[in-house]
């Protein structure tokens, strides 16, 4: 099958498009005929060096996929062939990721697919929403308290703001002057556009997609502050003690999150569409910053 190899980590022309050896399916798996993967800034960080992982060479990035069920494994009962998937593989624990025509992985991995979305935008939804649902969850919220989330208009941020409205939290957020419209109309309160008008100690949590340390002053004394960037954490301060959140793959949460989005309670917006081959492209200008919209490639 064809997919994005690199050899070693480098800059994004590391990356071309190769042939490799179709995985077969274990018992517990299935394989999938891929729709789209997603771009994220994982798939950055492993390409270049940045995370320290054994990557076993030739290597294929990318965690977030969608498809269509081409075979199952023996002992498979959650999907049946020619169903609509959506999975997050973690791709360091697995021998591809999704930048490939298949993905093959454990069955558990994946939920259906939205319905009443095109299957190729569902791809936007696994990653980000899965880090969104495992980073909320760390936070331990009275109802109605108001929360801070920075980068909020960015993959992870859309979704914790959602999320956190849905459960009835007054929302504020960091973000840039050119989001800050679309933020407010799904709900957002004030919108601060630099650190440094941050108001101090008035939130009873921030959510950090963006890593900015320096928001922490926004958190009450004894409140919280989880992140999920890759940066320096702040230093523990009034009682509040920065906390770090990593992502699971777990199926069931993904299609609790899918059935949001087809409920139409959940919104993941996609931005440019690459083909499979110009995935060095892709990372090129997503790394650039800017783009709206998750980066989407199709095989």
């Amino acid at each position: 099958m064809k997919a994005v190899t690199f050899h070693r980590t480098g800059d994004p022309t590391v990356l071309a498009l190769d042939e490799v050896p179709e995985l077969p399916v274990g018992l517990r798996d299935i394989r999938v005929v891929v729709t789209a993967a997603a771009v994220n800034p994982v798939d950055l960080k492993t390409r270049s060096g940045f995370l320290d992982l054994n990557l076993a060479y030739p290597a294929v990035p990318g965690w977030d996929v969608s498809g269509v069920v081409a075979e199952t494994g023996g002992e498979v009962t959650r999907f049946t062939v020619g169903e609509q998937v959506v999975g997050m593989v973690a791709q360091p624990a697995h021998r591809y990721g999704t930048y490939a025509e298949q993905v093959v992985a454990d069955a558990g991995l994946f939920a259906p697919a939205p319905a009443g979305l095109p299957l190729e935008e569902a791809a936007a939804l696994p990653l980000a929403g899965l880090t969104a649902v495992q980073t909320l969850a760390k936070l331990t919220l009275p109802s109605g308290v108001p929360v801070l989330v920075t980068g909020a208009a960015g993959a992870v941020g859309r979704i914790a703001v959602q999320l956190l409205l849905a459960g009835g939290h007054p929302v504020d957020a960091l973000a840039r002057t050119g989001d800050a419209e679309a933020l407010r109309d799904l709900g957002v309160g004030t919108v601060h556009t630099r650190v440094r008008d941050l108001p101090a100690a008035t939130h009873s949590a921030v959510v950090d997609t963006a890593g900015v340390a320096a928001a922490i002053r926004a958190v009450a004394d004894g409140g919280q502050f989880v992140a999920i960037d890759d940066n320096d954490q702040p230093a523990p301060e009034r009682g509040i003690t920065p906390r770090k959140s990593y992502v699971d793959e777990d199926g069931d949460q993904l299609r609790t999150l899918s059935e949001l989005v087809t409920a139409g309670r959940l919104t993941v917006p996609t931005g440019r569409r690459y083909p499979l081959a110009d995935a060095a492209r892709a990372h090129q200008e997503f790394g650039a910053g800017g783009l709206r919209g998750k980066v989407l490639l199709l095989p």
